[in-house]
């Protein structure tokens, strides 16, 4: 049995199991987190590591709620800055740019109630003074931390959503 066959098999064991028979999918995160609330669902899937205790804290989950991940790892997600090749303030955009990839606006970004999402800069490349400062933010009861979140897997190429997007049509649109 081929790879392909292999996959296919597992998604449609998935499928059978999955919310609604697969029938309908939720819509965003956030439509996951209110149908674990409602006890609709068992899990949700968010690439914010503290998503779940945003929620938490908000009152819109349990206190019983928590995240885990893969023994494997877990795919990671990717934020990009972009300067349009057009632009007629490229040099304004650089500095923007410039500031958001800084220590001290990735550190208010992973505040828990900023954002809470993981910084994009490399933990080990950063002076002992930013490391501390990353490692003392809080985090919420169902947070994550850096070493516990294990290996980061990279996120399938981009030139394989086409495919991916017509193969599940294929298999399981009505």
């Amino acid at each position: 049995m081929g790879l392909q066959s292999l996959c296919g098999a597992y998604l449609d064991e998935l499928h059978q199991v999955a919310w609604r028979g697969g029938q309908n999918f939720p819509s965003s995160a956030e439509e996951m987190m209110r149908l674990v609330d409602d006890q609709e669902i068992d899990i949700a899937i968010n690439f914010d590591i503290s998503g779940a205790s945003v929620q938490i804290e908000q009152g819109n989950l349990p206190d019983t709620v928590r995240t885990y991940v893969f023994e494997n790892g877990t795919i990671g997600n990717t934020h990009f800055l972009a300067i349009p090749y057009n632009s007629g303030v490229k040099s304004g955009a650089q500095v923007v740019a410039n500031f958001f990839l800084s220590p001290e606006a990735q550190i208010y970004k992973q505040t828990p109630t900023v954002w809470g999402d993981l910084s994009v800069l490399s933990y080990d490349k950063l002076s002992t003074e930013d490391q501390a400062k990353f490692n003392n933010l809080p985090r919420g009861i169902a947070t994550l931390s850096i070493e516990e979140l294990g290996d980061t897997l990279p996120e399938p190429h981009s030139s394989w959503v086409e495919a991916l997007e017509k193969e599940w049509r294929k298999r399981y649109a009505q």
